[in-house]
């Protein structure tokens, strides 16, 4: 009986794994859900639709996009566990981390930010999307990475291998992505972002 119970347990995690490799197994999740949380404004709108989407056909999970004005808000949610996973850019990340990351380099900073967040907020760093934040002004925030709570990759362990294949499969870079934002002024974004994706054979 015990043995029993033991591949039971196993199989949400066996079937999360198939559904990644095969995209057809979209019911493999079904009933399962995550928080994407994402910030008011047509580049992360844009991304967030790219990557509910993505998981969505690739796993059957239920993805809610949830918009914030401030990134303070979604910070807070993130920490209170009300939001799975969210898309952050490097710079004001060290701010949030009161470290100015002296000379560090591009990629320096990068995995100066993903050791900080892992060890202190229990937030995982996937790799670079491709991309980098900008403020209003123009003026570069830094790589762009989707970051995970710990918490969440114990339900799905096999989310990274999936999310980063945008940024390695396909990089995101700062011209395809304001392409995209420019075809969703006229085009619903969810249908530029879905056309992305079959484009790129990601789903």
């Amino acid at each position: 009986m015990m043995q029993k119970n033991g591949v039971l347990g196993a199989l949400p995690a066996i079937l999360l794994v198939a559904a990644l490799a095969a995209p057809s197994a979209v019911n493999a999740c079904v009933g399962r859900k995550l928080v994407l949380g994402a910030l008011e404004d047509a580049r992360q709108g844009m991304v967030s639709r790219i990557i509910s989407i993505l998981i969505h056909e690739r796993t059957g999970t239920t993805v809610e996009v949830k918009f914030y004005a401030a990134k303070e808000e979604l910070m807070e949610d993130v920490l209170k566990d009300k939001v799975d996973l969210y898309v952050d850019y490097v710079e004001p990340a060290l701010k949030r981390l009161n470290d100015d990351a002296g000379s560090l380099t591009g990629s320096e900073r990068f995995r100066q930010v993903k050791r900080r967040y892992d060890e202190e907020m229990n937030l995982v760093w996937l790799k670079p999307l491709g991309f980098e934040g900008r403020t209003d002004k123009g003026e570069s925030m830094g790589l762009a990475a989707v970051v995970v709570r710990k918490g969440t990759l114990k339900k799905f362990p096999a989310l990274p291998r999936l999310l980063e294949k945008i940024g390695t499969r396909v990089i995101l870079d700062d011209h395809l992505l304001d392409s995209l934002v420019a075809k969703g002024q006229s085009v619903k974004p969810a249908r530029v972002a879905r056309e992305f994706l079959k484009e790129k054979k990601l789903i």
